[in-house]
């Protein structure tokens, strides 16, 4: 699903030049709203408009107004929450008299389906489960963290429940999560999930706590294993690994289960085993026993990670200095130890052996003796921009100047571009890759578009400075893996790393890197209600060709940029060429701190102007 991108600012004093684009509508919302103070758009394309005397919703094709509600006054933007997949939106709103109240509207009619005002609670979070037909919203009142469970089917509350305190003023200021380990649904369809210190599982059909379990120390890992139903428990240095009773929290832990380290992961292996992997060692439990079955641990140096293989288990050590990875028979038996230098952010099996990519070197070490493959080291010195030729059946890396097409069959790989010279670009760019059929590979961020073609020639390359509105999310986008929470000089784009890992295990067409026009209608959430399945009335539909990722049949990129004219500066909107690099449209917007919305799906404009005057350009 494409989410429109956008960029929205609260103080908004604004006039526009458009050239090259057609003017779809235009209101004037002085009369109704009096002043609008931003704009969004929900997930079926209504557009939000907020002002001092209500909350709208706007028909995106035509500007009509859809529903006004004049009770929901100077919406605070930042708490504005679409809730994936769904015509529903989250906001809160202080009215003159009394506390502050958090709504959740169905963005098609304005329809207010929750509302906080009887219960003083506010919505921090939620976790979308339309297979079984309900959203879990992680609320807070006063110091009190609740869930409630919000029905997809009757679009009203089914139940809230209690589960404790947050921990930290920052946490519970914030809209992150404060289920840290979950949730998970044990053979009876009930719900667990773990908070720092704390386990509950809850009747999913009434909310009522089955069960509850908490910790001196924080929680490292909670794990539900659906092979043998049981829940598995790793306590901050704690040298025992506890085993529960998902259903019942009744300690089932056998006497011989203990750790040397702290617990990193269980997860089955191709057998129907569990790998218990710890800090010191991993081995494998048998899940009718709940025992080891070695009698000893395989032990490697700063182990993180196990992937069970046809070949074996490979062992992998991370550290930020120096780490390995081995290779591990059935028996617990090592079958070779390699040295890896530099922090190994990226480790697959591929056909020909162990793919690594380390701050340092990358390499493949082959399952026979674990020596390298390719004859020399390929450094990237940065998160490489990843993508796949599908001609070629070849993945594309670029990084440093250089570009490489790597096979995962054969494990080949060749240097195919060097000294490629994209403007402004560093190893601190999070740059990313799409393939682009017949022509190469498109190399871009938010600010940046360049064209390489498949021989290693550099089309084009264009970066636009950036609105200066936008420049503290940039900074936090370039973090890379220290967002990721590894402390290490290592930065670029994180999709990268899920690119790989999706090329890895076969998946070589993603949806991101579609770019012909083979886009379907086809539903993908929709409500009916009536007695009659062949005669159902519709609720809502919501398709692919609205939310789909806008890639799929797109041959062009939106930038906003900031261009020097004269002494001062002013903004634009381009509609970019991926194949030329050319400006094919633009809107020039002339103030410091526009407020507007780019609907990449359906290439519409809307800015809001004057804090009142609402329009809509056709690309």
């Amino acid at each position: 699903m494409k989410k429109q991108f956008s960029i929205a600012i609260l103080t908004i004093f604004m006039y526009h030049a458009v050239m090259a684009q057609n003017k779809l509508w235009e209101i004037n919302l002085k009369e109704t709203l009096y002043e609008v103070g931003w704009i969004e758009q929900t997930n079926d394309g209504v557009i939000i408009a907020s002002g001092a005397k209500g909350l709208m919703g706007l028909n995106h094709q035509t500007g009509e107004t859809i529903w006004h509600n004049t009770e929901l006054k100077g919406i605070d933007k930042s708490t504005f929450l679409n809730i994936d997949g769904l015509p529903l939106f989250y906001v809160e709103y202080s009215p003159l008299a009394g506390k502050t109240r958090g709504v959740i509207i169905n963005s098609s009619n304005g329809t207010i389906v929750y509302d906080t005002k009887d219960d003083d609670y506010r919505i921090k979070n939620f976790t979308l489960f339309a297979d079984k037909g309900f959203i879990l919203f992680e609320l807070l009142k006063d110091k009190e963290i609740n869930l409630m469970s919000f029905s997809l089917k009757t679009w009203s509350k089914n139940w809230i429940t209690a589960i404790g305190e947050p921990k930290g003023l920052l946490q519970s200021l914030t809209n992150s999560s404060f289920i840290k380990h979950g949730p998970f649904f044990n053979q009876n369809g009930n719900i667990t999930l773990g908070l720092k210190a704390e386990i509950y599982t809850l009747d999913t059909n009434t909310g009522k706590i089955i069960w509850q379990h908490e910790t001196k120390k924080k929680i490292k890992a909670l794990v539900y294993s659906e092979i043998n139903n049981s829940l598995y428990l790793g306590i901050k240095k704690s040298k025992v690994l506890t085993v529960l009773d998902p259903l019942s929290g009744k300690d089932i832990t056998p006497g011989k289960l203990k750790l040397r380290g702290t617990l990193i992961d269980v997860r089955p292996d191709n057998n129907n085993n569990l790998i218990l992997v710890e800090t010191e060692g991993f081995n494998i439990i048998d899940p009718s026993t709940n025992e080891f079955k070695w009698k000893k641990s395989f032990k490697i140096n700063f182990l993180d990670e196990v992937i069970p293989h046809e070949k074996g288990f490979i062992a992998i050590g991370k550290s930020m200095k120096d780490g390995s990875i081995a290779l591990v028979d059935a028996n617990g038996k090592k079958i070779w130890v390699s040295s890896v230098k530099g922090y190994s952010y990226y480790v697959t099996p591929t056909t020909k052996g162990v793919l690594y990519v380390s701050s340092e070197r990358s390499n493949i070490l082959d399952y026979e003796k674990g020596k390298d493959v390719w004859k020399r080291d390929v450094k990237f010195r940065a998160i490489p921009a990843v993508t796949y030729d599908e001609e070629e059946d070849k993945v594309i890396l670029f990084e440093n100047k250089k570009a490489y097409k790597f096979d995962l069959a054969t494990g080949n790989i060749e240097l195919f571009g060097e000294d490629i010279n994209l403007e402004n670009v560093t190893k601190k760019t999070p740059l990313e890759a799409e393939y682009i059929k017949g022509e190469g590979y498109l190399l871009n961020t938010d600010q940046h578009i360049s064209m390489l073609s498949s021989d290693g020639k550099l089309k084009y390359t264009n970066y636009f400075r950036p609105p200066s509105t936008i420049n503290g999310l940039l900074d936090l986008a370039e973090k890379g893996l220290y967002v990721a929470g590894v402390d290490i000089d290592i930065q670029g784009a994180m999709n990268n790393i899920n690119t790989l890992t999706a090329l890895s295990n076969g998946v070589y067409k993603r949806s991101e890197d579609q770019t012909d026009a083979t886009s379907t209608t086809s539903m993908v959430a929709g409500m009916y209600i009536g007695n009659d399945p062949n005669n159902m009335a519709t609720v809502f539909e919501i398709t692919q060709t609205r939310f789909y990722n806008s890639k799929e049949n797109k041959t062009h990129k939106f930038i906003v940029a900031k261009v020097k004219e004269g002494d001062s500066n002013k903004h634009y909107i381009y509609m970019i060429n991926k194949i030329t690099g050319n400006i094919d449209k633009q809107i020039k917007l002339l103030d410091k701190t526009p407020n507007y919305l780019i609907d990449e799906i359906d290439n519409i404009v809307f800015i809001n102007e004057k804090n009142h005057l609402i329009s809509s350009h056709k690309f």
